[in-house]
């Protein structure tokens, strides 16, 4: 290459070299985008919604029904970060109606949950033990009805400690079922009831909780006052639930 046309090129390097590291040092435009007020309400009421069933899908109780919480709280994930507020509304409240169906059903199982059931007594059970044992009562019937001893009590909380695990894992293939049943479909609901139902009075460690249980409902409604009145005979629990028979002890 002639001297010259070395010349020419160092020339256009001098001239190229600054442009490009000016393109490099120029100012970036922000990506960020602001979003719409309307936008942003809605973002709001699914944030409410999230925080209302906010570790839901962490209960390890059956009658929970952790996996179905699991896709209730992904769904509202999804909504909480919306780009639209088309339709929020609606979408808000169909979503909170499905959560309440969602814990209704799960009500209906929690007197088949053991373990649930005994997380529950185990302040009323340390209440009952530390108070007088209170004094016997006539009953609706003119029998007198007497509260559990402290001994009753221990025992029924010693039995139901021992084996609400076991009386759980016989209701397995129940809560299989009932993580997947159609709660919109009454007749699979009842079906998958009746078959928790079944597995339960035909287990041995459930039915030994159940009596435990109901020893445990006698001592707290002796500490209320209920024992013996009508309040005593509670309705509308499912069929061999620990709360669907008479409690106390009756006497002659």
């Amino acid at each position: 290459m002639s001297g010259r046309w070395v010349a020419v090129a160092g020339a256009l390097a001098l001239v190229v070299v600054p442009i490009t590291a000016g393109c490099d040092d120029a100012p970036k435009k922000s990506k960020a985008t602001s979003i719409s007020a309307s936008v942003q309400e809605c973002r709001d009421q699914w944030h409410d919604v999230a925080e209302s069933v906010l570790g839901l899908d962490q209960d390890t109780d059956p009658s929970a029904l952790a996996s179905r919480w699991t896709t209730v709280l992904a769904t509202v994930d999804y909504y909480e970060n919306t780009t639209t507020a088309e339709d929020c509304q609606a979408r808000v409240e169909n979503q909170v109606n499905a959560i309440t169906a969602l814990r209704q059903f799960s009500d209906r199982l929690r007197p088949y949950d053991m373990e649930y059931q005994r997380e529950q007594v185990a302040a009323t059970v340390d209440l009952y033990l530390h108070d007088p044992v209170p004094a016997p009562v006539k009953g609706a019937n003119g029998k007198t009805v007497k509260a559990p001893t402290h001994e009753q009590v221990e025992a029924a909380v010693a039995t139901l400690t021992a084996h609400a695990a076991e009386a759980n894992a016989e209701l397995q293939p129940a809560w299989e079922h009932l993580a997947s049943v159609s709660i919109d479909d009454d007749a699979a609901v009842t079906a998958a009831l009746e078959d928790l139902d079944a597995l339960a009075q035909a287990g041995k460690a459930w039915p030994a909780c159940q009596q435990a249980l109901q020893v445990i409902v006698a001592a707290q409604r002796a500490q209320e006052g209920l024992l013996g009145t009508p309040e005593d005979q509670p309705s509308g629990s499912p069929t061999g639930s620990p709360t669907g028979t008479p409690t106390g002890t009756p006497t002659s």
